[in-house]
């Protein structure tokens, strides 16, 4: 009890705008090990070697060199912060002399400057991706040790970063170097990059594999190398199928190179009867290319390439000229407290699960992935999709030109760092896109262009919920549902289908929050048998309309940098809409219900069950209670009846009595105090308890970009008990917080206001919320009802505004003070106390944009 005290007033205390500097931690996996093993992958052969630099490095914070800790690599802190890195290793005078050495980074986060030896040699502008730096000899050291050093910035905010501060669903998002690091030694002679397309004719059953082929010569006279230049080389390039024969060789290509400089030979390799790629099929060919000089090898590079097409028409999403549906499901890297960072053996585990399952596509959603899972899918048979980790992008910021140029910067890395896996074949461009915005438009349009230009993959958008218009250069139009029944959009999808074409519109993202867990049937919502019902609903209106294909969301609970709402409150934010719980123990009814669909399997039963009543009985039995003490004390004399009328129907009076210092029974107030506070947080426990599974409200909350505003409501929302214990002592807080106010503002009046008065103006000002007590017992119910839910809001807000009014001339009649000189005052330090809080939230997480965009995304305005 008492750690949730602590936690409540440090919540408190950061929605108060106090500075909290935590302690930053850093983490790891314990006994992690780079999977060196797979050879193929790393691109380990003959002449080419690896020398990982995982494992100890010291780390400090920037211009705090004394504090420096030892730490492992790859790990990850949760704070912000800018930290230096370092790495010390050592490389013999030969394999500085005889190799290219590239140092490899399989992502980082947020933006670093790499230096070195002190010498910068890379700036990373910002993002988990890969990328590899080519480490200049000049600068490295045979005859002593080499240190590498990484300044890392890590601070995300809601303009300049990918993804943006405001994350719905995403994944918990840390700071460090969080996975491999390794040097990359290549001959003096190699290929540098190899580009790998494939082309198939069906009707003569023939497919091409073209190679461009980028060959570097690095290699360096010394002052006294006197044997003369061999600069005469040959390239062999041979296709090996799946089962390990020699299918195509390429005639030996003489060329000559010389030092310092590059070359491109293409070759172009027909095989025939292919053996098409697919998730039913998953065999790959290896492409293996060797340079020889002299008849020696020089350099050997190996690379798998699985042969096959996707392409989309008006009508049908294809696959090797074959009708195909997209049957997949939402991936999002993240396990426990360490977040995207997992071992190779877990990234295996994870997608054979989802092949188990039964799908055939993968989308990696709101994260960049790891490139072995590129891998993976390739070896398990699961069309993967990449995605740019943007959501809820505001309409300002995607009309920024500066934003823009950001993005298109972040995926030139993306598309270099992906573009050798044969798989990366679709590009996702961002959720949550408004169709009828212009803004969002116009930066799909230029987005999808630019990376059109790039690369041949598709792109894809997701669009919130099923609105969406035709932009250039978007192949695939993906529709999100969100704990609503796909039957209740049927004519906008088929309507949809009519203006873009069946074989482009697909279900992105489908969501179901099992907030409730485990009950007898799925008429009870938000149930696991409900979220079972809800998938099961979904493939069969997918399958019955023709889409393009669907993606459930998600395969395993997560957890994320913000507490949800909708998803039920949870001290580790972990997001209940997985199929599989986030310790991959627990295998849910849907998860069942939707593998015996994909598989054509016997149909699994979901229970109907009966309707359960949700209503929390503390609510009737607080409102009881209030009724009981307010008999009492209506009984206890005639003169609380009479000061409860005077005040109640002439407060000009009442309020002159307090001013004049008659008597008022202190008592009476205290009382009466104490049932105000008890009845308005019975009425907001009632309002929290019926929004906590709003769709629009945890977005708007979001919008303020405070993960302490969204952990205290969710908390507040779904315990109602205790939500009414805290509501209460916050709102004697406010009373005693207003009645100090009021009195301070007293020394700018000529008449003495005293401390006694204003308690006696503040309580008896919010009289009237006491009629509240009946609403307070059954106002969860009639709101679940949803019969006159915008009138009884309107009305509560009626209420609030005429007790605001109360206070007011409350406030000038003990003051003996001009009524309107007061309602100004007032008036200018509500506007100006609100003023403050939106600047500041403003500053730090662009609120207004956010909420605007909130408001549009559910057509408000």
């Amino acid at each position: 009890m008492k750690s949730k005290l602590f936690l409540l007033f440090l919540q408190i205390s950061v929605l108060l705008n106090l500075t909290i500097y935590p302690q930053i931690v850093f983490r790891d996996l314990p006994n992690y090990r780079l999977n060196s093993a797979d050879m193929l992958f790393f691109d380990i052969t003959e002449t080419r070697q690896l020398l990982p630099l995982n494992g100890q490095w010291k780390v400090f914070p920037k211009d705090e060199p004394e504090k420096a800790v030892n730490i492992n690599v790859p790990s990850v802190f949760k704070g912000s912060g800018e930290f230096i890195f370092q790495k010390k290793f050592n490389l013999s005078e030969q394999q500085i002399k005889n190799h290219k050495i590239d140092l490899v980074f399989f992502g980082l986060n947020y933006s670093a400057d790499i230096s070195l030896n002190k010498i910068i040699i890379y700036r990373h502008t910002g993002g988990d991706l890969p990328f590899i730096i080519k480490l200049p000899r000049d600068i490295l050291k045979s005859d002593g040790e080499n240190v590498l050093s990484v300044s890392l910035v890590y601070n995300l905010d809601s303009e300049n970063t990918i993804p943006l501060k405001q994350r719905f669903f995403f994944p918990q998002n840390f700071g460090g170097i969080i996975r491999d690091v390794y040097l990359h030694l290549l001959p003096n002679i190699n290929l540098q990059k190899t580009d790998i397309t494939s082309a198939i004719d069906f009707k003569s059953n023939k497919a091409t594999i073209v190679i461009k082929s980028q060959i570097a010569n690095n290699e360096y006279r010394s002052l006294n190398d006197t044997v003369p230049e061999k600069n005469l080389f040959s390239m062999i390039t041979q296709i090996f199928s799946p089962d390990g024969r020699t299918i195509a060789v390429t005639d030996k290509k003489d060329f000559e190179l010389k030092r310092n400089r590059e070359i491109q030979i293409n070759n172009s390799l027909i095989i025939s009867n292919p053996d098409l790629w697919s998730p039913d099929n998953p065999q790959s060919y290896l492409v293996r290319q060797e340079i020889f000089r002299d008849g020696m090898l020089v350099d050997r590079y190996d690379q798998s390439v699985a042969v096959f097409t996707l392409n989309t028409t008006d009508e049908n999403l294809f696959l090797n000229n074959k009708i195909f549906g997209l049957n997949g499901v939402s991936y999002i890297p993240s396990f426990k407290t360490f977040g995207s960072m997992m071992t190779y053996a877990q990234m295996e585990a994870d997608i054979q699960k989802i092949k188990d399952t039964g799908f055939n596509s993968v989308r990696f959603a709101r994260s960049i992935p790891h490139p072995y899972f590129l891998k993976l899918c390739e070896t398990y048979g699961l069309i993967p999709i990449v995605e740019l980790p943007l959501a809820n992008v505001p309409e300002g910021l995607a009309n920024s030109t500066n934003f823009l140029a950001r993005v298109k910067n972040y995926l030139n890395l993306l598309l270099d760092g992906y573009s050798k896996y044969s798989l990366f074949s679709v590009l996702n461009i961002g959720s949550s896109f408004i169709a009828k915005s212009e803004s969002h438009r116009s930066f799909l349009n230029n987005i999808s262009s630019f990376v059109k230009a790039k690369s041949n993959v598709l792109v894809s958008a997701s669009f919130f919920r099923t609105e969406a218009n035709l932009v250039e250069g978007v192949d695939l139009y993906g529709i999100e549902i969100f704990n609503q029944s796909i039957n209740d959009f049927e004519n906008d999808i088929k309507s949809l289908q009519e203006k873009i074409g069946k074989g482009r519109v697909f279900i992105s993202e489908a969501t179901y929050t099992a907030s409730i867990g485990q009950t007898d049937g799925y008429v009870n919502d938000y149930s696991f048998e409900a979220q079972a019902k809800f998938f099961e609903d979904l493939i069969n209106f997918a399958i019955q309309n023709n889409l393009a294909g669907f993606f459930i969301n998600t395969m395993f609970d997560l957890r994320g940098d913000y507490a949800s709402l909708t998803s039920g409150y949870d001290p580790d934010n972990v997001y209940k809409i997985g199929l599989i719980s986030e310790n991959r123990k627990q295998e849910r009814l849907v998860c069942k219900v939707i593998s015996a669909k994909l598989r054509n399997a016997e149909r699994v039963t979901i229970p109907i069950g009966a309707k359960k009543d949700d209503a929390p009985m503390i609510f009737i039995v607080t409102g009881l209670l209030l009724a009981l003490i307010m008999g009492v004390l209506v009984n206890s004399g005639k003169k609380f009846r009479e000061d409860a009328s005077r005040a109640l129907l002439r407060p000009y009076n009442f309020f002159a009595d307090v001013r004049d210092q008659r008597i008022i029974s202190a008592f009476h107030s205290i009382y009466l105090a104490l049932v105000i506070s008890l009845v308005n947080a019975l009425i907001v426990a009632n309002l929290l308890y019926y929004l906590k599974t709003s769709f629009f409200f945890e977005k708007f909350l979001l919008s303020f970009g405070s993960p302490a505003i969204m952990s205290a409501v969710s908390y507040l929302a779904w315990n109602p008990f205790k939500a009414i214990v805290w509501l209460f002592i916050i709102t004697i807080m406010i009373l005693i917080l207003l009645m100090l106010l009021i009195k301070a503002a007293a020394f700018f009046v000529k008449t003495k206001v005293y401390l006694s008065s204003t308690f006696f103006t503040v309580v008896w000002s919010f009289l009237p919320i006491i009629l509240l007590i009946p609403v307070g017992i059954i106002l969860y119910r009639v709101l679940n009802a949803d019969i006159a839910n915008l009138y009884i809001f309107i009305s509560l807000i009626i209420i609030k505004l005429w007790l605001l009014y109360r206070l007011i001339k409350g406030i000038y009649v003990i003051y003996d003070a001009n009524p309107s000189t007061v309602y100004f005052y007032s008036v200018v330090f509500i506007l100006s106390m609100l003023t403050i809080v939106m600047v500041y939230y403003e500053v730090n997480s662009s609120v207004v944009e956010n909420i605007l965009l909130t408001l549009k995304q559910f057509n408000i305005i």
